[in-house]
């Protein structure tokens, strides 16, 4: 075990201060500078032979106070900025704190990793179930560290300093006996200990870890490998609220790209124990190899399928309850009948059949370009009674051009099955818990497994794209990338810094940069055939961003969702931190229109929408839109010149503060984009 505790130097300075009136008390805020300084023997974020680093990018911490006039609802809460240097693994933040005129007193707390908490009196922060370890080290994300005890001022500080202690345990597992060069997907520990939960605790009182609170809640804690080649002894990492399984078990599942891999390890009479700030080292030997189950994946590119697959036709496209498969029992009306219910795995695939759901081998059809459906009761078969007008599904022994069916692949997943000799397609019939013939496709999903693969043809020869000259040009903070145009190209993906565009001609411009800031561009040409050509090597340039003019330039962000790695669970949090910070309480919604994700804000409800300047930047305007055929209904009051309304097409006034928009009481709010203006 090694013991692992980290001291943290936070050195505050008064950088500038604004005053305003109000009837209420006179606020005074103050940029104050945050320096976080930890020395290589006391590092923390990433592991590498048992030394944990700070990571060069990602690092930010949440600071939270209040001080001796304010009350416990009024605590405030800051990250550190998102910018810092390191230095010989010393790093130094920034962040902005508001000081209280005629306070004397100030009382602070921080925790790692920053999260935005509508509640600043107590904290809730959760181990991952799901983690992605390094070779060498545990995911990042998965670290809980806290201040061990307040921190109390007098006055603005000019120096504060924490005391960090880790809040949860490390584990270094060695796997030995997967097979060398099989690719691990995922690694499962179980255990009915329970080594994975949440911890609360309180920043503002004495003992904060002695007085945290674990929760026991989840037995499984899955390590995703993303295909990490194994050596036939594996080390991986993860991370665990402290647990003892001491006297108890644990059971590990691998599974790689040809076997699955278990032990349960009966701890009885033995110890093993997860302890807090500690590392846990042990080994699991006799790995018990298995086949893998046959696992059926869903349909969503038409050039995966091939003669020699095999497949099953459901009525659901992800994981539900009630999804049921193509049978072939008839119902009454002699029609095909829905099989039995089962489930849908979580990762999106079947590997457990219902027995009376009909299992599909992929055939070349009686008609180019067709394909025939082979099962153990024969070929799918149209026979549409024209006389009748009956619709029906059956099968038969015979492969001719009513057994013969063109597939294609529409929105969302949805198959079209289509046989041109009665212009008709297989259709879910929902209502009626049947499959029959329609003159039009409904939601119908195929799930496959990959058959015998056909021989490969021998490849042409395929010659690289020309690489492209770049010039780049910065005006302000606006880049300018222009090149000539490159034989065989149908378009370039075109990268500045971070940012990139896909576009089919020169020139192409990246706007709302850092100013002052040098910036790596490149330039890929992608091929028009990729029989012949394939992409070019990037044509590389550097440019520089003009410094940022005094005065007050009006500048913008604009969110409109979905955006990456902003939903987490139901609750939207932070979705944006920079000038501006934009959070909210209210809750998720997934594909309210066309696929979008919107921030629901339910009337009656103490959901709130938040807007707050940063930086010394002054807010102006604030436009909310709602999706197609959904409305904005908000009211807001502004924390600056303490005034409110009801919000009507935008919010406009000159806000140093924030904004706080909170349901108007007529009608639920949509809020599908975000544009926020400020100077």
């Amino acid at each position: 075990m090694k013991k692992l505790v980290y001291t943290l130097s936070v050195i505050a300075a008064l950088l500038s201060s604004c005053v305003k009136s109000a009837d209420e008390q006179t606020i005074v805020e103050k940029s104050t500078t945050i320096s976080v300084e930890v020395t290589p023997e006391q590092s923390r974020t990433y592991v590498d032979n048992d030394n944990i680093f700070w990571s060069p990018t990602g690092e930010q911490v949440d600071i939270i106070y209040f001080n001796d006039i304010s009350t416990s609802s009024s605590r405030r809460q800051t990250a550190s900025h998102q910018n810092y240097t390191l230095t010989d693994n010393r790093i130094e933040f920034t962040a902005d704190i508001t000081a209280t005129d005629g306070a004397t007193t100030y009382t602070f707390g921080a925790f790692y990793p920053y999260v935005y908490k509508y509640s600043t009196s107590s904290i809730n922060l959760t181990v991952p179930q799901e983690q992605t370890p390094t070779l060498t080290s545990y995911d990042p994300k998965a670290d809980i560290m806290v201040s061990e005890n307040p921190v109390v001022t007098q006055g603005v500080p000019s120096k504060i300093s924490f005391t960090f202690a880790r809040m949860v345990a490390l584990a270094k597992m060695t796997l030995v006996g997967i097979g060398k060069g099989e690719k691990i997907e995922k690694v499962v520990f179980s255990s009915p200990a329970k080594p994975a939960g949440a911890v609360d605790f309180k920043v503002h009182e004495q003992g904060t870890v002695e007085k945290a609170k674990w929760y026991n809640n989840y037995e499984d804690i899955t390590l995703n490998l993303e295909n990490r080649v194994a050596t036939g002894e594996d080390t991986v990492w993860f991370v665990t609220i402290p647990t003892d399984l001491s006297g108890t078990s644990f059971t590990v599942t691998v599974i790689t790209d040809k076997f699955n891999y278990t032990k349960t390890v009966d701890l009885a009479g033995k110890t093993l124990n997860f302890e807090r700030a500690n590392i846990a080292q042990f080994r699991v030997k006799e790995l018990v190899k298995a086949e893998k189950p046959k696992a059926y994946k869903l349909l969503t590119n038409i050039k995966e399928l091939t003669a020699g697959d095999e497949f099953v036709l459901c009525n659901k496209s992800s994981a539900s309850s009630v999804a049921k498969l193509l049978s072939a029992t008839p119902n009454g009306s002699s029609y095909l009948s829905y099989s039995s219910s089962f489930t849908i795995n979580s990762d999106n695939t079947i590997t457990e059949l219902p027995a009376d759901g009909v299992v599909f081998t992929i055939e070349n059809g009686a008609i180019d370009g067709t394909f025939a459906f082979n099962s153990a009761n024969g070929y799918l078969c149209n026979n549409y009674d024209a006389v009748n007008y009956t619709n029906v599904l059956t099968f038969s022994n015979t492969k001719n051009e009513y057994s013969s069916w063109s597939v294609n692949l529409g929105d969302y997943n949805v198959i079209k099955i289509f046989n041109e000799a009665t212009s008709r397609y297989v259709n879910n019939y929902t209502s009626s818990s049947r499959f029959q013939l329609s003159y039009s496709a409904s939601s119908i999903y195929m799930w496959y497994v990959n058959g015998q693969a056909a021989e490969e043809p021998e490849q042409p020869v395929v010659t690289p794209l020309a690489t492209p000259v770049v010039t780049a040009t910065a005006a302000a903070n606006t880049v300018t990338v222009e090149w000539a145009a490159v034989e065989g190209a149908k378009d370039y993906t075109v990268t500045c810094g971070t940012a990139t565009q896909t576009v089919t001609a020169s020139p192409v411009t990246f706007a709302d940069l850092e100013y002052a800031t040098e910036y790596n561009v490149t330039v890929v040409a992608n091929p028009a055939n990729e029989a012949v050509n394939s992409a070019s090597e990037a044509g590389k340039a550097t440019v520089t961003t003009e410094a940022e003019q005094s005065g007050s330039e009006a500048q913008s962000v604009k969110i409109t969702f979905p955006i990456a790695s902003t939903k987490s669970g139901n609750t939207v949090g932070t979705i944006y931190v920079g000038d501006v910070i934009i959070s909210s309480t209210g809750s998720w919604r997934d594909n309210r229109t066309n696929g979008r994700d919107c921030i629901f804000i339910g009337r009656t409800t103490s959901n709130e929408l938040r807007i707050e300047a940063q930086n010394g930047k002054t807010i102006t305007k604030v436009t909310l839109t709602a999706p197609v055929d959904y409305l904005v209904d908000l009211k807001w009051k502004e924390y600056d010149g303490y005034s409110s309304g009801k919000y009507a097409d935008s919010w406009t006034g000159e806000c140093k503060s924030r904004i706080v928009f909170t349901p108007n009481g007529s009608s639920h709010s949509d809020i599908e984009s975000i544009v926020v203006e400020y100077k």
